[in-house]
């Protein structure tokens, strides 16, 4: 069942623009090559690296856009929905995604019978603003006071 769109639903206005700061992530204490290392599949070049080697997220963005996508487990309807919002958004080389294009890819491409997603794009807003843990960000527009 879905749920209807209030009217201070994004649907109603511009929709956020969603991506990872690696700035934000420093600030929750954690390690932005860290976070995206450990989401490299077994294609990815860099993998013959030590970990201590890494020393550029962007590089490994583009690495996971590149290889990472292609592995057939890289995103699974199984995973924690953030999880599936992180990986989306690496997938996306980290470009700010609309709030309203997460959506639609939670709903109609990650849910399935045996886990549904059924989230308003309000409830996905929530989520994503009180993450602590992967680093989601909103695009900030000029005159936005947040």
């Amino acid at each position: 069942m879905t749920m209807p769109y209030s009217d201070l639903s994004p649907q109603n206005g511009n929709s956020p623009q969603y991506f990872i700061s690696f700035e934000r992530l420093t600030q929750l204490g954690r390690s932005p090559i860290h976070m995206l290392a450990s989401r490299r599949g077994p294609s990815a070049p860099s993998r013959v690296k030590p970990d201590h080697e890494l020393d550029n997220p962007a590089e490994l963005v583009e690495e996971i856009a590149e290889y990472g996508v292609k592995e057939t487990d890289y995103i699974r309807s199984s995973m924690p929905l953030q999880e599936i919002v992180f990986r989306i958004l690496l997938g996306r080389r980290n470009e700010p995604t609309s709030l309203r294009d997460l959506h639609y890819e939670l709903t109609e491409k990650w849910s399935t019978p045996m886990r549904p997603i059924n989230i308003t794009e309000e409830g996905l807003e929530r989520i994503l603003d009180g993450d602590t843990f992967y680093g989601f960000d909103h695009k900030h527009e000029p005159g936005d006071e947040n």
